[in-house]
């Protein structure tokens, strides 16, 4: 019945179905609908349709009167920007996809959460895009997600609390699985469990976690590739006057794969002369000496 008064369009692909309400007619707009008009006077009689429209067909002569409406101006609209505008052009009006370079899909993400959840008015590139990253870094699920976003929203004074969501996604449950060391491009905190043998993460290594997404705009398969250089050169610690550095090399040198931050590394350590393994010397050449000449060098030796 809403459809056929136009109160509400019904859509429909595949198994998904989306509702649209539409505000009603004005009487006027009712009665110019021949089918409307018609079905409303069998429905109650013709002398209620008249009692009813009798306003509506009298005429209203104002030619005494002068306008005095008040309009909006222009100076309302002092404080639109070239931003603002950008709203307004035709491809913005479009239900684009997002892209982002995470390993969260901020796409499916938005398909299962309701605008009472998530208002329209949160769901900018911004938000979504921490969103996104705080689910790489610490392994959030969609549905955890989702639960996260909504208490972030507070209707008291129509906000979206970003720190809240970021302290929400640092305190969860992490479901630990193992990994390989050389498969990066998986959530940071999970891989970083992986190298410490399963051991839960601290809340320092999950704020250098955030710092080097958050501050240094490093993506998590390269943030991977850090921690795990890190650890090993560092005898199994997070230091962060160590990482910090890098991680600015990382980010001024536009290292956004594992395979260009693992180059780098290496290339660092040929500059620097550093190796993984100790150095063998060739000692064909060395001088033999006698037990008499070893004992007089030693002694010398002993006197200094």
């Amino acid at each position: 019945n809403l459809n056929r008064y136009r109160l509400l369009k019904t859509l429909r692909q595949d198994n998904r179905y989306i509702f649209v309400v539409n505000a009603p007619l004005s009487i006027k707009e009712f009665i110019k609908d021949d089918i409307f008009v018609r079905e409303f006077i069998m429905k109650t009689s013709g002398e209620y349709y008249r009692v009813l429209t009798a306003d509506v067909f009298a005429d209203n002569n104002y030619h005494d009167y002068e306008d005095i409406s008040d309009t909006l101006s222009l100076d309302d609209l002092k404080l639109w920007s070239k931003e603002d505008e950008t709203y307004l052009k035709k491809d913005n009006n479009k239900n684009s996809a997002f892209k982002f370079n995470t390993l969260f899909d901020v796409n499916y993400f938005l398909k299962d959460i309701s605008s009472l959840m998530f208002p329209m008015k949160y769901r900018t590139a911004d938000n979504l895009k921490q969103i996104a990253v705080l689910a790489d870094l610490y392994g959030i699920s969609y549905e955890k997600m989702r639960g996260y976003v909504a208490n972030a929203v507070n209707k008291s004074d129509d906000s979206f609390n970003l720190n809240q969501l970021k302290y929400s996604c640092m305190n969860a449950k992490t479901n630990y699985e193992k990994v390989a060391e050389d498969k990066y491009n998986v959530p940071c905190q999970i891989y970083l469990m992986s190298l410490q043998d399963g051991k839960e993460v601290t809340d320092y290594d999950k704020k250098i976690l955030f710092n080097l997404a958050d501050r240094y705009y490093l993506n998590n398969s390269v943030i991977n590739v850090l921690l795990a250089h890190t650890l090993k050169v560092c005898d199994n610690r997070l230091l962060e006057n160590y990482i910090y550095p890098i991680a600015s090399d990382f980010h001024r040198n536009d290292i956004d794969t594992a395979s260009k931050a693992l180059e780098r590394l290496s290339l660092d350590n040929h500059r620097n002369g550093k190796t993984d393994s100790l150095p063998v010397y060739d000692a064909s050449g060395n001088k033999k000496l006698s037990d008499k000449e070893l004992d007089e060098l030693l002694s010398l030796r002993g006197k200094k």
